[in-house]
This record gives structure tokens, sequence and C-alpha cells, in this order.
């Protein structure tokens, strides 16, 4: 894969970039990054914000809001606290997630409600003895 921007680990920055490419964050951003291709999240990057690409993958920190066309892959020293929409997600042992997981292609969110039957009298399981 070839990088076509860089932040750098010594970096903050506040605002939004986008970039059609690829490129990697080493440093700290709060606001959005948004590419067409893919976006590479270091071991010392901290976004805070929403990261919107192709494909996503990180191995720093992120709070806030990862959407994915095609996967998000998740490394051992990655923390991601938010939301993450992504229909392929491949996560290493040692990864922290805390928040919601929607596997999903579309771009609107996708609820997942139990559904009760009416009569639930009759459908019930009893317990045997």
């Amino acid at each position: 894969m070839t990088i076509h921007s860089y932040v750098g680990s010594k970096t903050t920055i506040k605002g939004n970039l986008e970039c059609s490419k690829n490129f990697l964050v080493e440093g700290a951003v709060e606001g959005s990054l948004n590419s067409d291709g893919t976006i590479v999240l270091g071991k010392d990057a901290v976004v805070r914000g929403e990261v919107r690409a192709r494909e996503v993958a990180v191995s720093g920190i992120v709070v806030g809001t990862i959407i994915c066309s095609d996967r998000l892959e998740v490394f051992a020293s990655a923390k991601i606290i938010g939301t993450i929409q992504a229909p392929g997600l491949k996560m290493e042992p040692g990864a922290q997630i805390n928040g919601r997981i929607v596997m999903s292609r579309s771009s609107e969110e996708v609820e997942l409600t139990a559904q009760i039957p009416e009569d639930s009298s009759s459908s019930a399981v009893k317990p045997h003895g």
C-alpha cells in the first residue's frame, strides 16, 4: 500500500482532513478524517472525531465514530470508544472496543429490535419438573 499523506507523531491537528488516497496518522487529530482509500492509525495516533474510509486500520486510540465501506482492522494495541459501522471486522486479541458495532454495508444505521410474539403464552417454553 502506498501512503499519500502523513500526520507525524509530534503533530496535533484541530480540524478536518480529507484525502482521496491512503494516509497514515501517527499524531493527534481533533476532527474528522475522510478518505476514498485506506486510513491507517498508528500506535501513537489519538483521534477524537469521525474516521470515514473504504478501509481503516487502527493501532492507536479513537474516540468517536469509525465508518468503513469495506473493512476495519483493529490491532492488539488499539482502543476504540464509540460507534463502528463496517461490513467486515478483523480484531486481534488484546484490542479494546467499548461502544456499538453495526455490521452493515448501508450508510444508514441499522437498528435491531427484539420481536416478542403477541401471544407469548402459547409459544412459551415451560421448564420440566
